[in-house]
């Protein structure tokens, strides 16, 4: 029984990791501004 519990935290470790890696990508995508693109004519 102790193994399968600890296998579940594994799993539930795991994907506290990645969620919490979503979250911050997410938030940095968010705040940072984008780059305009260059409309001006190039001589």
């Amino acid at each position: 029984m102790t193994t399968a519990l600890g296998l579940l935290a594994f799993v539930a470790y795991i994907a506290l990791v990645i969620g919490i890696a979503a979250a911050v990508t997410w938030v940095v995508v968010r705040l940072t501004p984008t780059k305009k693109p260059d409309t001006s004519p190039k001589s």
